[in-house]
């Protein structure tokens, strides 16, 4: 109950991320993509800490009248053959049915930002035809390294899209069986802690850069009221124009954690809640500056006009 706690809360603050994100993702990415076959069977590993999963986006017509719960059930059977399968749902979407897969025990190894996991080729795609098309990509944080293997990724047949957000992505397009002649992927991955550092440190400098600002402004407001008491019918409205700078400040803190891969490192290198801690706490942080440094100049404005009514009446 607990990890699906977690995990709600998690999708919860991700989807307030992707809502101040819709303007940048209307950027027509789809030029750079990887092009795939149409009828090609997608498969998503992703590597991104406490909620590791496999998501199977099979088209509708490859299902040959098969239910969708029945095509669910006999993947997570292959799945949990090698894996625990913590949780599994399907949503439909216009050309395909998406299968998610929460996977308990991925790593083999995540200790101090080294990481390892197997990924058995027949267990992942065993329930397709070896001659099946297929995309499998791979999605980890920007901040980590990865080798398949202990070889490139290139020579195993795999490219790695430009991708604006947290992920790195590794794309496979080709046939089953040249996947599964590979038959066991192991990924060695570690995290670039010097690089984890600084962006860290840089996404907490967006706490004191609010600071300054609110304080700024806040006095900068009280000014102005003090100065031209005329104008405090239209305090509502000036209050609303001098927290703009601050909420950007907010919005490109959110724009950061997304793009520099931190909202993915964190929860490969800190454990389940306290990575939440991290990604969310100085956002909140952030954003509960506006109203202890506004709220507090609109007492402060209130209670020098009572005392001087006389610059109230002007």
């Amino acid at each position: 109950m607990r990890l699906k706690g977690e995990r709600c809360v998690k999708r919860s603050v991700l989807s307030l991320i992707l809502f101040f994100l819709v303007a940048f993702m209307a950027y027509p990415i789809t030029a750079i993509a990887t092009p795939i076959k149409k009828d090609a069977v997608e498969v998503d590993i992703c590597i991104i800490g406490s909620d590791n999963h496999f998501v199977y986006k099979i088209p509708k017509q490859l299902h040959n009248d098969m239910p969708y719960n029945e095509m669910k059930n006999d993947i997570e059977a292959f799945l949990a053959s090698h894996w625990q399968v913590e949780s599994a749902h399907f949503e439909t979407n216009q050309s395909n049915v998406a299968y998610t897969f929460f996977i308990k025990d991925l790593f083999q190894k995540k200790q101090d930002g080294q990481l390892k996991l197997s990924i058995p080729y027949r267990t992942l795609l065993g329930m397709f035809h070896d001659d099946e098309s297929i995309q499998l990509r791979i999605m980890a944080s920007k901040l980590t390294d990865w080798q398949v293997n202990r070889k490139e990724w290139a020579t195993l047949g795999f490219v790695q899209p430009l991708t604006y957000f947290s992920e790195s992505e590794y794309v496979y397009n080709g046939a089953v069986n040249e996947l599964l002649r590979q038959r066991v992927a192991h990924f060695d991955g570690a995290i670039a802690k010097r690089q984890m550092v600084l962006t860290t440190v840089i996404y907490f400098c967006f706490i004191a850069v609010q600071i300054v600002a609110c304080w700024i402004l806040s006095r900068r407001l009280k000014r102005r009221i003090i100065q031209h008491p005329e104008e405090m019918h239209q305090f509502r409205k000036l209050n609303y124009m001098y927290q703009i700078i601050p909420l950007l400040i907010v919005v490109g803190q959110i724009i950061y954690l997304v793009m520099s891969g931190l909202l993915t490192a964190f929860g490969l290198f800190f454990s389940a809640g306290i990575d939440l801690l991290f990604m969310i706490g100085p956002i909140l942080l952030t954003i509960l500056l506006l109203p202890i440094f506004f709220v507090t100049a609109e007492k402060e404005i209130a209670k020098e006009l009572h005392d001087n009514p006389l610059s109230a009446d002007l």
